[in-house]
């Protein structure tokens, strides 16, 4: 995740690291790592990772419970 976000341009598109199709008032990315799913912003300078969660099949879990984003 430091690799991805800090030591990388966190706002360049890769398969693992894009901007979020649909609009959220959380996040504006989301990284993929392996079945972690990173949601983040940026601001200027300033990566701020805002949820961290897993994903089982098609459905998102932090903190053991559900998520739709």
């Amino acid at each position: 995740m430091r690799q991805q976000l800090a030591e990388t341009d966190a706002t360049e598109q890769t398969l693992q690291r894009f901007r979020l199709r649909r609009p959220s008032e959380l996040a504006e990315f989301e990284l993929r790592v392996g079945n972690w799913r990173v949601f983040y912003r940026v601001q200027e300078a300033d990566v701020q990772v805002v949820l961290i969660g897993k994903k089982r099949g098609e459905k998102l879990f932090i903190d053991g419970k559900r998520f739709v984003l």
